[in-house]
């Protein structure tokens, strides 16, 4: 297996040493690939780090700094005073209120993934930066190129889906997308429904088709960040996204108290509720 770099991927999973991190990530118990694509790319950015489920944010340890990316959707936000940074944040969609007071709390500006979501914070008055996404900072790859893939779109190609089970632990959620990255990086061209097919694709300079999200997206507005980019949609399409990666990796280095050092991708410790997990332990 190889992991988004083209390099032998350790299948263990990763052992934190006591005081080993002092950062927490958010992983997700969702239907959608795309959610453990941006945890992976955000990781390679930070040290180890502990995993919190996006649905249990009130298990985040107020010592470690939670950083947030992704989507503010339905989970509840966490009513104890953890300390967290928004980088590459969409939304939110439900829970508004809520989630706009613990954005409030912040100490740092929050860091928008799309123009919606700088807009909804500007609006409320918090302090906001377009950042786009993690997944934007993925290495450009330049080697040879080879097959075609139709990712949860009826276009050419092998057929790839991007659903998953809630059920998979984060240990199968992880191998699952770093095998879907390395068809990416490396493919002819991709087309698409999925925005996290789109980003990876664009980063890695693979050509990438994607469909209208005028069609029928679910919550058409996270596109945005492909319309900030000036792509057009249903061609195939490259572009050179190092600025937009700079932007983001800046962001992170500023408001990241020890800095950041990018490298290969570290899969966060899952939460102890996780391990020894079984199918049927959890009913979703």
């Amino acid at each position: 297996m190889s992991n988004v770099l083209g390099l032998p991927h350790a299948a263990a999973e990763l052992k934190l040493r006591p005081g080993m991190s002092e950062y927490s990530l958010v992983i997700h118990r969702v239907r959608n690939l795309g959610d453990a694509i941006q945890t992976i790319a955000l990781s390679r950015h930070l040290p180890a780090a502990h995993g919190v489920f996006r649905h249990r944010l009130n298990h985040a340890e107020e010592h470690r700094l939670l950083i947030f990316n992704g989507l503010l959707d339905k989970d509840p936000p966490p009513t104890r005073g953890v300390k967290c940074l928004f980088a590459g944040a969409s939304g939110p969609h439900f829970r508004t209120k809520e989630y706009m007071r613990w954005m409030a709390r912040s100490p740092y500006p929050i860091g928008a993934r799309d123009p919606f979501t700088l807009r909804q914070m500007q609006s409320k008055g918090l302090r906001s930066v377009l950042i786009g996404c993690a997944t934007l900072t993925l290495p450009r790859y330049d080697g040879p190129r080879r097959g075609v893939y139709s990712v949860d779109w009826p276009g050419p190609g092998q057929q790839l889906t991007h659903r998953i089970s809630r059920r998979e632990t984060l240990r199968q959620q992880w191998d699952r997308a770093t095998e879907m990255l390395a068809k990416y990086r490396t493919a002819e061209a991709v087309y698409t429904s999925r925005l996290h097919v789109a980003l990876p694709c664009l980063a890695y300079g693979t050509p990438v088709w994607i469909a209208n999200p005028e069609r029928g997206a679910w919550h058409p507005w996270r596109f945005g960040i492909l319309e900030e980019l000036g792509l057009p949609y249903e061609t195939l399409v490259t572009a050179d996204l190092s600025p937009w990666a700079q932007r983001y990796l800046e962001f992170l280095q500023t408001h990241v108290e020890k800095g950041i050092e990018s490298g290969e991708p570290k899969m966060p410790l899952a939460p102890a509720m996780e391990r020894g997990w079984r199918p049927g332990w959890w009913r979703w």
